[in-house]
């Protein structure tokens, strides 16, 4: 009774740390579907304005970023979503989005980035 048990919990665990988003997956997992359409990352914080940048970090233009914040809870499902999502604009960082205003996001972290600047990118123009 105790191995098939034992045998139910580990793939159980198998499945839930394979997820990744696209940004850190291994190749061959959901990074070789990229040759089709990227969905956009579901849709998190106020009023479902910002977008999930994390299993933690919810950002938009609007309101910021909300990093392991009640706001950010939403991003967690996206773990479990088999297909790979994109958020944000413009690349910056090292593998990662414009997120808000002046900020990169990865699915690791956050840090304010110039190339994300909305009013450098309007006086450049």
């Amino acid at each position: 009774m105790a191995l098939p048990s034992l045998a139910c919990c580990l793939l159980g665990l198998l499945a839930l740390t394979s997820a990744c988003y696209i940004t850190n997956c291994p190749v061959g997992g959901k990074r070789a579907t990229m040759d089709f359409d990227v969905r956009k990352c579901l849709p998190c914080g106020p009023g479902g304005k910002g977008r999930c940048f994390g299993p933690s970090i919810c950002c938009g233009d609007e309101l910021g970023c909300f990093l392991g914040t009640a706001e950010a809870l939403r991003c967690q499902e996206e773990t479990y979503l088999p297909s790979p999502c994109q958020s944000g604009q413009k690349a910056c960082g090292d593998e990662g989005r414009c997120a808000a205003n002046g900020i990169c996001c990865s699915p690791d972290g956050c840090h304010s980035d110039p190339a994300c600047d909305l009013q450098a990118a309007f006086s450049q123009r």
